[in-house]
């Protein structure tokens, strides 16, 4: 199981590298771009923006669960001043964590909208590659659950009071993906 979790990471920072040189590749090529500060400053905001998602996970052990034990745990082990077994706790008992702000699919909606206002009136670089990192985790994590089936894509879908229909999620799970391609690509 922990060569599960590993390879996840992994693959985590795998997809998050090889999307961001091929975005920086194909810009620099077609002349978009200049290797300058424009550049770190949006790798910058890609990295940070991929590993907000993450937050999701502590807001969800300490504020909307703190009674859980996995909660228990991971205060415990930061008391004794264990705060990387703490945070990889909570990073690796995700099965757990049912209910996650920004793993719903009204989060992701929220995204959508953020990431055109980004795309068409923020000029920032940091904000542009900060949308870009949050929606490369979001999709990255939705498509693992929607082909994984030991983790359940239902689990996006829990602030929707109905039962959803198989074709209603991979229309919602394929939509994302292909709004995030269209927004994505220039961001």
């Amino acid at each position: 199981m922990d060569r599960l979790r590993q390879g996840k990471l992994l693959l985590h920072q795998v997809v998050l590298f090889g999307v961001l040189l091929i975005l920086t590749g194909v810009r620099l090529l077609m002349g978009r771009w200049e290797v300058d500060l424009y550049l770190l400053w949006w790798w910058l905001g890609a990295l940070l923006g991929f590993s907000f998602i993450f937050l999701d996970r502590l807001y969800y052990a300490f504020w909307q669960h703190p009674e859980e034990t996995l909660s228990i745990k991971m205060k415990d082990l930061i008391a004794r001043g264990e705060l990387v077994k703490g945070l990889v706790s909570v990073l690796e008992e995700r099965a757990d964590q049912t209910k996650l702000a920004m793993r719903s699919v009204l989060f992701l909606g929220a995204w959508v909208v953020l990431g055109i206002f980004a795309l068409t009136s923020v000029g920032a670089p940091f904000g542009r590659g900060f949308m870009l990192g949050m929606g490369l985790h979001l999709v990255f994590d939705l498509l693992a659950d929607y082909f994984d089936r030991g983790r359940d894509v239902r689990l996006w879908f829990w602030q929707i009071r109905r039962e959803l229909s198989e074709p209603e999620v991979r229309t919602v799970v394929w939509g994302f993906v292909i709004l995030f391609v269209l927004i994505g690509w220039g961001l």
